[in-house]
């Protein structure tokens, strides 16, 4: 079965060619090694939507799969309306983040979606193709939602992969790598390799759905990782890693397992991950730092007590400054995540997140206003407040923000002020890095709330 596996034209703002799509590399992976050959990923991410149609014209595909996030869920499924109107043979699968969650709303209001797979599909897909190819019956596969007999049916759900050794490295076949650049944090874009190794999480932040998506925290084993690492620079010559996990060094010793892993190897690398800054200590960061790693991205959100504890982050101050002294002491550099106008939050909760930024002084800034993701406690709270309900997620609208404490304008004034704050305390050197990238940070952002972000030019009188 000739198989397209899309990623779809990224939401407004989002910058394109940052990141490959690893999930469909992964699908594409597990195919090919049970036998399904003609397999092909494309990357949408910086194309126009309407490119769906001479790829599919000149591709003859029988099935189209593609993956959704909620940003550009209405990019996703023109896309797959497209497909049906080319060729309403065509079998269109969704599967990713969105879909999982908002699956019974995606099958009530969209005809031309015929299968979702929900959460990790890598073994969904397989069992899917050899069920389709069979014309056996689909209620024996686990995990997906389909129409029948204009009915809905939701199959039975898939249990979690516990072995993630098991899976093939992703399949990259159809991607030019080299193109996927780090362009946040170097002056001069340069070429990156992206790898996961953990899925799920122990949190329950209330704004994050990788808890109610992906489960409880489950890791490859270092050896597993490392071999896929060596193999992404001797077959694609990348010298940078990105990992994308959620917490990477969640578990302390797999972290210092990881670092030494990579010197005993001779892996001249450099790379990053995110973390918690409850899961960090000195001398980790100093065998970190020694293996190569560069820049630590954590997910701090606020320097409020009050404002962590609407959250549910669980997380102290205390941890945060230790966190980014002992960075500082060992040479890694740091990016400070920030969220703006979370439940609770007030000029005094700001002003505390102010105060934590100057004490801690970080390398980078990235500011968020408060999105609403479905499938989050945050989700549940906007709507017993009155604030959304789910048919947002039937517009064209990217972002839904929360709105119980401050406004879209407020919260785009007080991002301003904390870049412009932040930019302050780098001296020259902190307004060069903000007029480079332009508040690249908030890249999920429309352009017209971007602009106004940006300085303002004085009228001349």
């Amino acid at each position: 079965m000739k198989t397209l596996l899309l990623s779809p034209k990224m939401a407004s703002g989002w910058q394109p060619n940052i990141m490959p799509p690893i999930g469909l590399g992964y699908l594409k992976a597990c195919l090919l090694k049970e036998g399904f050959k003609e397999v092909k990923v494309v990357d949408m991410s910086g194309l126009k939507v309407e490119s769906i149609r001479e790829i599919i014209q000149t591709e003859s595909p029988e099935i189209v799969g593609i993956t959704t996030f909620t940003e550009a869920r209405h990019n996703a499924l023109k896309t797959v309306a497209i497909a049906k109107e080319i060729n309403p043979r065509v079998k269109t699968i969704l599967g990713g983040v969105h879909a999982t969650v908002m699956y019974q709303q995606i099958m009530e209001n969209y005809p031309a979606v015929d299968i979702i797979c929900r959460g990790e599909s890598e073994r969904t897909i397989v069992e899917l193709f050899q069920a389709l190819s069979n014309a056996d019956d689909l209620r024996k596969v686990k995990g997906i939602v389909y129409h029948q007999d204009g009915e809905i049916v939701v199959t039975e759900e898939r249990e979690k992969i516990r072995d993630l050794d098991a899976l093939p490295f992703p399949n990259y076949d159809d991607l030019d790598l080299k193109k996927y650049k780090d362009t946040y944090v170097s002056w001069k874009p340069k070429p990156a390799a992206y790898i996961i190794t953990s899925r799920g999480c122990p949190f329950s932040c209330s704004y994050c759905s990788s808890q109610s998506v992906w489960g409880n925290w489950r890791a490859r084993s270092i050896s597993n990782v490392l071999d896929e690492i060596e193999w992404l620079v001797s077959q694609y010559g990348h010298k940078i890693v990105g990992i994308a996990d959620d917490i990477f060094t969640l578990n302390k010793a797999r972290t210092k397992e990881f670092c030494q892993g990579i010197l005993n190897r001779g892996l001249r690398i450099e790379w990053r991950s995110a973390t918690r800054a409850d899961c960090v200590s000195l001398e980790m960061l100093e065998l970190m730092r020694e293996a190569g790693c560069q820049f630590l991205s954590f997910g701090v959100e606020s320097g409020s007590p009050t404002i962590l504890k609407n959250l549910n982050k669980k997380q102290k101050i205390e941890d945060v400054v230790n966190a980014f002294a002992w960075c500082k002491k060992v040479g890694i550099k740091t990016i400070f995540n920030v969220i703006i106008g979370a439940p609770g939050e007030t000029r005094a909760t700001i002003e505390e997140t102010r105060n934590l930024i100057k004490k801690t002084r970080p390398s980078e800034l990235s500011v968020a206003l408060l999105r609403i993701y479905p499938g989050t406690a945050l989700w549940k709270q906007a709507q017993d407040e009155g604030l959304c309900d789910d048919s947002f997620f039937l517009t064209d609208q990217e972002c839904m923000r929360y709105t119980g404490a401050m406004s879209v304008p407020e919260m785009l004034q007080t991002a301003r002020g904390i870049y412009l704050m932040h930019a302050g305390l780098n001296g020259l050197s902190g307004y060069a890095r903000l007029a480079k990238f332009g508040f690249h940070v908030l890249k999920g952002t429309p352009g017209k709330a971007v602009s106004g972000l940006l300085p303002r030019k004085r009228r001349s009188s």
